[in-house]
């Protein structure tokens, strides 16, 4: 691995797991309730023990100010709004090297899996890896079977077959990594038994997205839990985060658990 990569990837994993906040949303929803001031927003998560923050290049520009000593992962696709009718269609926005002018520890694309669209975004994934190799810079694939998100995104109702998504989260995650991922981003499948065959064919670190907001504190810091415990090497969720009640003590507990073991029951009293 390139001496870039290398010491890139020993910030972002300074305490060996690593926490990451995305708040690139508006890009999809536009500034939903939670982001609506980034700065601020920011400017709070700085004060925490949190790894990293996700954001887009010309985001990472209005909010140099008060990030303090966050790590950066700086998204350089995202071509899909919610007011669009072709959700798996998301393309470069920028390059590598744009994300490194600006600031950038890692850079994060999107990559759906099984979609009609699938050849186009491997070949996306491909290329950018090879840029990130030329430039020294690690590359985060987020990859999510087609599955996932047509629930993710409610698009379908109805029973969620587990281990449809546990096999399929299982084919990306190791996709990612032979067309030169250096993190894969990825859904808990739900099961620490069933995390922890992802985790042991995946020979990167995996961390885990949070998915909609539709779980209890309680329910949330469980599953982080059991995703640490399969192996996961950290998180990198936004909405489940940032939408919580209070913001400072969820990041805390979450960087208990991920970064200290500690058990959910631990710290859900202090959220």
């Amino acid at each position: 691995m390139e001496t870039g990569k290398i010491l890139r990837l020993r910030r972002l994993f300074s305490k060996e797991k690593t926490v990451i906040v995305p708040i690139d949303h508006a890009l999809y929803t536009g500034p939903v309730e939670g982001i609506e001031n980034l700065e601020k927003v920011v400017g709070e998560i700085s004060r925490t023990q949190v790894d990293a923050i996700l954001i887009t290049p010309a985001m990472l520009t209005r909010v140099r100010d008060v990030i303090g000593n966050l790590a950066t992962v700086v998204r350089i696709d995202g071509t899909h709004t919610r007011l669009g009718s072709h959700l798996e269609k998301i393309n470069l926005i920028t390059s590598v090297e744009h994300a490194l002018k600006v600031g950038a520890d890692v850079v994060v694309i999107n990559v759906f899996v099984g979609t009609e669209n699938e050849d186009e975004l491997l070949t996306k994934l491909g290329k950018v890896a090879t840029s990130c190799c030329r430039w020294g810079v690690p590359l985060m694939a987020e990859m999510i079977p087609s599955y996932i998100l047509k629930y993710h995104y409610a698009r379908e109702e109805g029973t969620f077959d587990l281990q449809r998504a546990a096999d399929e989260i299982k084919l990306a995650s190791r996709l990612g990594v032979e067309l030169g991922a250096d993190i894969i981003k990825t859904h808990y499948t739900g099961t620490i038994d069933t995390f922890r065959e992802v985790v042991s064919t995946t020979p990167v670190p995996v961390v885990i997205a949070g998915g909609p907001k539709a779980r209890g504190d309680k329910e949330f810091l469980k599953l982080v839990w059991e995703a640490i415990q399969a192996g996961a090497k950290g998180i990198c969720i936004g909405r489940n985060v940032w939408q919580r009640k209070n913001l400072k003590r969820m990041l805390s507990a979450l960087c208990q658990v991920v970064h200290n073991n500690a058990k959910p029951e631990e710290v859900y009293q202090f959220v």
